[in-house]
């Protein structure tokens, strides 16, 4: 009863003030995620951080080890930028989606900021109709959570237990730590329930600014918000932006892209196209931008990193780039370095480039 009621009174709060539309919310931000803001300009000038999703907590051969990662295994230093995934939280389940218990996703999370680096969060939550995964995109979802929705009550529950998380990653002394949330990402495509199939432009983007504005009524002001669709489709400036919440809800702008083909020539160009496009809207609405995700299946490629991905990369103000995850029971899902892979040699090649940032770059 508590719960609702103060839930009630901040929505109130909120209507009656006019902050549940702005950047900052009635809490502002944080000192920690200004910091990091300005941080992320200052080493765009110099660069772009390399990041891996689940580094410090698995990776082709391994899992659970401390003190480990196939990034630092291959070029001797941990990524600048870790990503972790909030999947499963909202089910009260104490592992996420990949079985990497919470507590420790907390604890790498607090190793990370305490070395100097930067961490980005993603949320794959379960369809709140049906019951099953993310990738199940039935039921009219979207619509289903949004206020007067029949799972709104429901999913206030589940943005509850990520407001707490992220309230709860905080210093030894107290200080909060910042982080990049990506939720709602890759929303241009089919695959998740809050896809472009699955709802309305509209919908979407009423369902990024609430989750937003209910961070912001629940105290979660070290927040960066990364938009970030996928590739498909996004050859013009209008559909690249169709679900684009507003200029308010976002700190950085990004896109998830793969390569799926062989040689690597239309990845490149793919590549080349969104982030010509990005760094125009980037200038245009004065935020951040990133590839959000990236990656070649195993990387069969020995010297992708050197001669598909960099030559390309280099050519935009990227703040960041985040390989995806080395999944230890999973070999499809396989995307950043590891010392058995062929890639290794080229990726010590791409580590030792000036402008690609490691976590001894920026600390």
């Amino acid at each position: 009863m508590k719960y609702l009621i103060l839930t009630a009174f901040a929505m109130t709060f909120f209507a009656i003030q006019g902050c549940a539309t702005t950047k900052n919310g009635i809490f502002g931000k944080d000192k920690s995620v200004q910091k990091l803001e300005k941080n992320l300009m200052k080493w765009q000038k110099k660069g772009y951080l390399v990041g891996h999703q689940d580094d410090p907590v698995y990776g082709t051969t391994w899992k659970w080890d401390y003190g480990k990662s196939d990034v630092k295994s291959v070029c001797g230093e941990y990524p600048a930028i870790m990503g972790f995934d909030l999947g499963m939280i909202e089910l009260g389940a104490d592992k996420n989606l990949d079985g990497v218990p919470f507590s420790r996703i907390r604890e790498e999370i607090i190793n990370q900021y305490s070395r100097g680096g930067v961490i980005t969060i993603s949320w794959h939550p379960h369809n709140p109709v049906t019951g099953k995964s993310a990738w199940d995109n039935s039921g009219n979802a979207v619509k289903a959570v949004l206020y007067g929705g029949a799972q709104h009550s429901k999913f206030e529950i589940w943005l509850n237990a990520v407001a707490q998380f992220i309230n709860s990653l905080r210093t030894a002394d107290g200080r909060k730590i910042p982080v990049i949330f990506r939720p709602w990402h890759e929303m241009s495509g089919s695959w998740f329930w809050w896809g472009s199939k699955s709802c309305t432009a509209d919908n979407y983007i009423s369902l990024y600014q609430m989750t937003s504005d209910y961070m912001k009524s629940r105290g979660v002001n070290n927040i960066l918000y990364c938009f970030s669709p996928n590739s498909e489709n996004n050859d013009n400036e209008e559909h690249f932006l169709k679900y684009y919440p507003g200029d308010e809800y976002v700190d950085i702008i990004g896109v998830d892209i793969y390569q799926f083909d062989k040689t690597g020539e239309t990845y490149a160009k793919n590549l080349n196209d969104e982030l010509n496009l990005l760094t125009k809207i980037g200038k245009e609405h004065n935020k951040l931008i990133c590839l959000a995700e990236t990656g070649f299946r195993n990387t069969p490629d020995s010297t992708w990193f050197t001669k598909i991905l960099k030559p390309v990369i280099d050519k935009y103000p990227i703040s960041y780039m985040l390989l995806w995850r080395n999944a230890w029971d999973q070999p499809e899902e396989n995307f950043g370095p590891a010392p058995e892979k062929s890639c290794a040699k080229d990726f010590r090649e791409f580590y030792k480039a000036d402008n690609t940032l490691f976590i001894n770059d920026i600390k």
